[in-house]
């Protein structure tokens, strides 16, 4: 358990307590808090086998269209798909019409090339009137109104100006969620700095009392004893490091993912940036607790706060770099 203790729980993004339960991924190893773990159902890292995955719900059934009802063409009783004849008035299913006259209508015989009754040519539309035909030609054309013209254009406008001004304000977002968060990422550069260096002189000051008890029997009668000694000496410091991890802390919160306003080619900028804080603030976390309650042995504190030392400063640097 003291192995994880202020370490980064990959879900919630804080650093983990003594106080906390914490589950341990089985498959990659990763610390996350107990509470973290459960609610997002297992590990939170990518590609892990751990990782919580809900199936898609199957696809609702399509229905099928019953097939149209067949009447009977004659008396419209309904016919059954085995009946060849229709049971009320025996007219076949589907059968063929008799052709009839386009003049006056009389019902014609197959083999009829003429109407019996007008002499009109079977299968030939009868000649317009010639009374009629010069009513129509007389006619004036009717004029299509132009309004619903106007109207389609004028809604044409409208759309085109609306994606416009989304098109400017969606700019103008994404140029100001970009602006800020360049802004943030510098004043967390700028008190990464500050608070980096107020934890190494508590740390450096713990490292030297320690040293100066073991091999110059100074600062009290124990370990323990020039421990506390030098905490309260930096007692001042400690406070203002205390200060200095709200700000971090509240910092970090704006700067752990990129905006979804930016536009995609300063998402890609802000991503190398986004990584570069996450791992500065991880290291920032161990470097707090290093410094403000110090463990172990002599050899082991004093390593750690040297290998700790080291990799701030490599990270503030990888951060400045991209921020320059």
């Amino acid at each position: 358990m003291d192995n994880y203790i202020g370490k980064i729980c990959p879900y919630c993004k804080t650093a983990i307590t003594a106080s906390e339960p914490v589950k341990v991924c089985p498959s990659c190893g990763i610390p996350h808090h107990a509470a973290c773990w459960a609610e997002n159902h297992g590990c939170t890292t990518f590609g892990c086998t751990e990782q919580y995955f809900e199936a898609p719900a199957a696809p609702l059934p399509v229905p099928v269209p019953a097939p149209a009802a067949v009447t009977c063409t004659n008396c419209g009783v309904p016919l059954g798909e085995d009946q060849a004849f229709c049971p009320k008035c025996g007219t076949p299913k589907a059968a063929p019409q008799k052709p009839v006259c386009q003049k006056c209508g009389n019902e014609l015989q197959p083999d009829q090339a003429f109407c019996p009754k007008c002499g009109q040519k079977a299968g030939e539309a009868p000649a317009a009137s010639p009374v009629m035909g010069d009513f129509t030609a007389a006619s004036p054309r009717k004029r299509s109104p132009k309004l619903p013209i106007f109207i389609g254009a004028a809604v044409i406008a409208v759309i085109v100006i609306g994606v416009i001004i989304g098109s400017i304000v969606g700019s103008a977002r994404a140029k100001a969620a970009y602006e800020e968060y360049l802004d943030n990422a510098e004043e967390f550069m700028t008190l990464a700095l500050d608070a980096g260096a107020n934890l190494e002189d508590i740390s450096d000051t713990i490292v030297t009392y320690w040293h100066e008890n073991i091999y110059d029997d100074l600062h009290g009668s124990s370990i323990d004893t020039a421990i506390a000694l030098a905490l309260i000496d930096k007692s001042d410091e400690i406070d203002q490091a205390g200060q200095f991890d709200s700000r971090m802390k509240s910092l970090y919160g704006k700067l752990k993912s990129v905006p979804d306003a930016v536009s995609d080619k300063d998402a890609d900028e802000l991503d190398d940036i986004c990584d570069a804080v996450k791992e500065l603030y991880n290291v920032y976390t161990d470097f707090y607790a290093l410094a403000t309650d110090p463990s172990g042995s002599y050899n082991s504190y004093s390593e750690d706060n040297s290998d700790t030392t080291d990799e701030y400063l490599e990270c503030y640097r990888a951060l400045k770099n991209l921020l320059d």
